[in-house]
C-alpha cells in the first residue's frame, strides 16, 4: 500500500486576494448601512426630543411654576416657536415663557430676552423642512405657514397654536386642528412631529 502526500504550503496568492476582496465587500456594505442607520437614528431622536419638549412645555404651562428663581412670576404660559422666516432659523427652535400674555414669543431669535428660556440647536445637518397646517377636514397644507408658535396656558390643557405666513403676518386658518413640524436629514430622510 502506498500513500501519496501532497505538501501544503498555505494559501496561494489567488486565494488570499479573493479572501481580501470578499472581506472588503462585506466591510463596505456594513459601513454604508451604519452611516444610514446613524442618520436615521439621529433624525428619529430629534423628533422624539421635540415631542418631549412639547410635553414638558405643556406640563409647565398648566402647572404653577416660577419662571426663574426669585422672579415671583407664576402666571406665565410656556411655549415653543419654530421658524422658517429669515428672522428665525430652520436649524433651531426656542423654548419660551410668555411673560406679556400675548401667546407669542416676541423676542429675537438670538434668545437674548427674558422670555427666551432656551434655544435648542438642531445638530447633525438635520433641519426643519416644512411647517404644515393640520385641518379638521381636508388635506394638510404645507405651503402657507413659515412660523409656528405652540403655547400652553393654565387652566387650558390644549395647545394654543398661532401660525404666521412668509411675510410674518398672523394666519387666521379656519378648521385648524394642529400643526405638523416636518424634519429632514441631509440624506433626505423625513420625520414629523404633529
Amino acid at each position: 500500500m502506498s500513500h501519496y502526500f501532497k505538501k501544503s504550503f498555505g494559501f496561494t496568492l489567488i486565494e488570499l486576494l479573493i479572501s481580501i476582496s470578499i472581506l472588503a465587500v462585506i466591510l463596505t456594505v456594513i459601513i454604508l448601512n451604519q452611516s444610514s442607520y446613524t442618520d436615521n437614528a439621529a433624525l428619529t431622536n430629534l423628533a422624539d426630543e421635540i415631542s418631549s419638549t412639547i410635553s414638558q412645555t405643556q406640563v409647565y404651562g398648566i402647572a404653577v411654576r416660577e419662571v426663574s428663581t426669585g422672579s415671583s412670576t407664576f402666571n406665565a404660559s410656556y411655549g415653543l416657536t419654530f421658524s422658517l422666516l429669515s428672522s428665525g432659523s430652520n436649524i433651531a427652535y426656542l423654548y419660551f415663557a410668555d411673560l406679556d400674555g400675548n401667546g407669542i414669543y416676541t423676542g429675537s431669535w438670538s434668545c437674548d430676552t427674558s422670555e427666551c428660556l432656551r434655544k435648542i440647536d438642531i445638530s447633525r445637518g438635520n433641519f426643519i423642512d416644512k411647517i404644515c397646517i393640520v385641518k379638521t377636514s381636508g388635506a394638510d397644507q404645507c405651503n402657507l405657514a413659515a412660523r409656528a408658535v405652540i403655547s400652553f396656558a393654565r387652566p387650558n390643557i390644549e395647545a394654543q397654536i398661532k401660525l404666521f405666513n412668509n411675510g410674518g403676518q398672523l394666519l387666521n386658518e379656519p378648521n385648524l386642528k394642529g400643526v405638523r413640524i416636518e424634519l429632514k436629514s441631509p440624506r433626505d430622510l423625513i420625520r414629523s412631529v404633529t
